[in-house]
């Protein structure tokens, strides 16, 4: 929402306000800089209004709302004004369970460095990027689509990246097929002129079908960009990048894990659509350094090294596990874990407690539950924390922040990488134990 309201003040020419709840988040600085006033929730605050733009998160309950309703304002969801922004002009979106984040920081990075000047909203603070929005005049709009209650279906753009296909949001998903017919719906909705980025390895990349032409990348020789000679190292990794049979040059890229360099590749595959020279996209990707809550170096403690991440389904954490394990195999890896939800810790309990080999050891506070459900669940962290060592891993059950805190603290050692992993508010340790 803070990304949206600064872009729109650049597209629409608009006045922007805002009304949020009294909790401090990053974004309170980026909208301070943004001269963009926030306001505590009252009526009064939309009745001066053109057009109320509502968080997907309240419905028509919410006093702004109700009354924005009664004066006959026009009220759109987040993703409904999304899509009318991104329509004014050429849309890039960036779709997938996984990486849309970080795929979007670095397209966005590229895309600048490279003179597009695009308009960017991405779900991250992004250092290279100045936050998490960009207000360019160029012909773009690149964004983040989430698949959560089909929300990505406001938009029609001309490149589409699928990053992954897996089941998540269990809450609003039926299954894996529900959620492949979601992503589907999308693709179709890419015009025959424009192009879909798909994973080639993705085990659903063929149930995937569209009249816009589709380019693959991957890991794989079949696919159509693709990275060969990968060597990594506690900055990151290097490669040699494909299209086809034509190498473009060697990539060095400093964010750690196989995943990024999926993401990596994605971003290539769009920039050379686009017509951006090869050899400047690697050079530009070579400049990225991340997003706030992926694989984030937050600091030192005791001569550890605390990273945070905002991993939370069973695949990211493996995979981000996996990332750490690969560029820096001589550290004991201790992760701190905090489910996110009920609904998906039910549901995917079995994922999680496998998702943690890479894991010297584990400790799992409770669970984050999230404002949009009400459990009657018998799903626990200790329960959780009871299968992991079942399947062989070192996890401990831990009920506050504080007993964490002082736990890794008592127990830390130089050679220590603390990988902090959630959705919710567990980087508070993180901050607490470099703060």
């Amino acid at each position: 929402m803070s990304a949206l309201a600064q872009v729109t003040a650049q597209i629409e020419g608009a006045t922007i306000t805002g009304s949020d709840v009294s909790e401090v988040f990053f974004t309170d600085a980026l909208l301070e800089k943004a001269k963009i006033p926030v306001l505590d929730f009252s009526a009064s605050n939309v009745e001066k209004a053109d057009i109320v733009v509502a968080s997907a998160a309240y419905n028509e309950t919410h006093e702004e709302i109700s009354r924005a309703r009664e004066l006959n304002i026009p009220v759109y969801t987040y993703p409904q004004f999304l899509g009318r922004l991104m329509a004014k002009k050429r849309g890039i979106a960036v779709s997938g369970t996984h990486g849309k984040t970080t795929t979007t920081a670095m397209l966005g990075l590229v895309l600048i460095q490279m003179g597009v000047d695009p308009t960017i909203i991405v779900g991250s603070d992004v250092p290279s990027i100045g936050g998490n929005a960009y207000s360019g005049k160029g012909a773009y709009f690149l964004a983040e689509a989430c698949e959560y209650r089909r929300h990505f279906l406001n938009y029609s753009p001309e490149y589409l990246i699928i990053t992954n296909i897996e089941y998540d949001h269990p809450d609003y998903f039926r299954d894996i097929d529900d959620v492949i017919l979601a992503f589907n719906e999308l693709a179709q909705k890419v015009p025959q002129e424009g192009k879909i980025f798909l994973w080639y390895e993705d085990p659903y990349r063929k149930d995937i079908q569209a009249q816009a032409p589709i380019v693959t990348f991957g890991l794989s020789p079949e696919a159509d960009i693709r990275a060969t000679d990968i060597t990594f190292n506690d900055e990151g990794s290097s490669m040699l990048i494909y299209n086809k049979d034509t190498c473009l040059g060697e990539l060095h890229l400093h964010i750690s894990g196989k995943h990024n360099i999926l993401n990596a590749l994605a971003t290539i595959a769009c920039c050379l659509e686009i017509g951006l020279p090869p050899s400047e996209i690697l050079g530009s990707l070579s400049s990225f350094n991340g997003t706030k809550r992926r694989f984030e170096h937050l600091g030192v403690h005791g001569g550890a090294l605390i990273v945070d991440d905002y991993a939370h389904h069973p695949t990211e954490i493996r995979t981000t596990l996996e990332g750490a394990r690969l560029s820096f195999p001589n550290r004991r890896i201790r992760a701190v874990f905090q489910p996110h939800t009920f609904s998906r810790t039910e549901k995917l309990l079995e994922d999680f407690s496998q998702s943690f080999q890479a894991a010297d050891e584990v400790l799992i506070a409770e669970i984050f539950s999230s404002a949009r459900e009400k459990s009657s669940s018998t799903v626990s962290s200790a329960l959780l924390a009871d299968l992991i060592r079942k399947q062989g891993g070192n996890a401990r059950y831990m009920n506050s922040f504080e007993e964490i805190r002082n736990y890794l603290s008592e127990t830390i050692a130089p050679e220590d990488l603390v990988l902090i992993l959630g959705a919710g508010d567990i980087y508070k340790v993180g901050e607490s134990l470099v703060g």
